[in-house]
């Protein structure tokens, strides 16, 4: 712990994956003295007046420093980095941070649309579509960003038949093929020897895909990054900041893999066998991609 008390405030939420960043980056480098700040999405407490003055975008996690405000959840990771020193997780090197970047950027721009479309098409698709039609377009309304909304509209009145799905598909497939190269040539971590924010940037997108049962259709023939899967959730802080679905919600998620799980398998073997003729059949029958 540094020497310098800090005040800090986290807010946060369950079957948020960006929160779950946060949390295992505070337990990663054992900071203790924060203030615990929960919010229940689906009663749409993040669009209160009080909060969008913390977060205009109306997501978490937000973090609150000394009465400054950290947005975005791989930036105030990064931000905790660098004012507890303590079990640092970026490497030393400028080049090796640079590569570090790269990996964050692309589970920040791809990744998360990727986990996203998955839970929005597999699990919150039902929950939205229980709502009566005012509560629903009530709470797409309430949206910030008209990317995000256009997305989660696509996934849920979609389903497995929205573009997003595919682009999620693919983006899953490259991100393995990708991480079990590097790892054959530079493990046991992404970045070597050493366990970093990349670690922490990737592992909640991992648990989500697991809880939607659907990871092993990627893990196939792929040992290395399975060993390193298992290395990240063994480790103290993924436990301690209980990553993943909890238990009163397996139930829905495993009802969501028996409806779906093969069909997200046939688009994976599908876009593995020819990415462009899948690509062009979504793009003629189920929107622009």
């Amino acid at each position: 712990m540094a020497h310098v008390k800090k005040s800090l405030e986290l807010y946060h939420a369950a079957e948020s994956i960006c929160s779950e960043r946060v949390l295992m980056t505070l337990y990663e480098k054992h900071i203790v003295d924060w203030v615990d700040c929960p919010m229940l999405l689906f009663e749409d407490e993040q669009f209160a007046r009080k909060y969008l003055k913390l977060n205009p975008k109306a997501q978490v996690p937000t973090l609150v420093h000394n009465g400054r405000v950290v947005r975005e959840s791989s930036i105030i990771c990064n931000y905790l980095d660098d004012i507890f020193p303590q079990n640092s997780l970026k490497p030393a090197s400028p080049h090796s941070r640079a590569n570090m970047q790269e990996w964050i950027k692309g589970s920040d721009e791809e990744l998360y649309q990727a986990v996203s479309s998955l839970s929005f098409s597999m699990v919150f698709r039902d929950r939205l579509n229980g709502m009566d039609r005012v509560a629903r377009e009530a709470h797409f309304m309430k949206q910030t960003e008209i990317d995000r909304t256009h997305r989660q509209r696509s996934c849920v009145a979609d389903g497995m038949g929205s573009p997003y799905v595919l682009r999620a598909v693919a983006a899953w497939e490259n991100l393995l093929q990708k991480l079990e190269a590097v790892l054959e040539k530079d493990g046991p971590w992404i970045l070597g020897d050493q366990y970093s924010l990349v670690e922490i940037a990737l592992a909640p997108f991992f648990m989500r895909v697991q809880d939607l049962q659907i990871l092993p259709i990627w893990m196939q023939e792929r040992p290395l990054t399975v060993e390193w899967w298992n290395e990240v959730k063994r480790r103290s802080n993924f436990i301690m900041a209980q990553v993943g679905v909890g238990p009163d919600k397996l139930l829905e998620y495993e009802l969501a893999a028996d409806k779906y799980g093969s069909e997200i398998k046939r688009l994976r073997d599908w876009y593995v066998e020819d990415p462009i003729d899948c690509g062009r059949a979504f793009k003629i029958d189920k929107g622009v991609l």
